[in-house]
């Protein structure tokens, strides 16, 4: 357990704010680089996946219990488990020893914005048709990054999948706040573009 993280999250957590982590994995690597058309430096990105806070629950776990919406895919081994696409999960699953970097981002928003994207990530997350992640995009968003074309659609663009960057654009858009209008495809949104947008006007980094 990375309990710098865990931390972190519990002291800057609202419902509604976007949350950033940069791991050292080998999937997390991969997405860090294939960022690097996008970095100022040149360098591998910080970020690798992004989620949306939703409620606390106070379920008696030490974590504080909050609770986050989010498209992933993850393979469990251990216990025969494949989890693929929007889903709600703790925010204790992205504090692992395997976090580099962690940030929160949020904006200047009222109750009923709040309320608005949570009910929307949470709507995402349990929808009857569960939109799936799509691996094909990361590619296509790569080569996007590449061409310089991250203002047109995904060349692999699935209506029924969404990279976690997207599901997260996706909840702001509902009150009209996107974070990167006119700037990036929607389906070519990437954690590193988030962590760009100059809309945010809270922005904490773990140090």
């Amino acid at each position: 357990m990375n309990q710098k993280a865990l931390s972190f999250f519990q002291q800057h957590y609202a419902p509604g704010r976007i949350g950033l982590v940069g791991a050292r994995d080998a999937v997390g690597m991969l997405i860090r680089n294939g960022q690097r058309g996008l970095t100022a430096d040149g360098n591998a990105s910080k970020w690798s996946h992004t989620f949306i806070f939703g409620d606390r629950r106070n379920d008696g776990r030490s974590d504080g219990s909050i609770y986050i919406f989010e498209s992933d895919l993850r393979v469990d081994p251990k216990h025969w488990q494949v989890l693929n696409g929007a889903m709600e999960s703790r925010v204790v699953k992205w504090c692992g020893d395997e976090i580099d970097n962690a940030c929160v981002l949020g904006m200047n928003l009222t109750p009923q914005e709040t309320s608005r994207i949570v009910s929307e990530g949470l709507r995402l997350a349990y929808d009857d048709q569960h939109l799936q992640y799509p691996v094909g995009e990361l590619f296509g968003t790569l080569l996007a990054i590449l061409t310089g074309r991250m203002g047109r659609r995904n060349v692999f663009d699935d209506r029924y999948a969404v990279q976690c960057a997207t599901y997260v654009r996706m909840t702001y858009q509902v009150i009209g706040k996107d974070p990167l209008t006119g700037e990036t495809h929607i389906s070519n949104t990437s954690p590193e573009k988030l962590y760009q947008s100059t809309k945010f006007t809270f922005r904490q980094m773990m140090s």
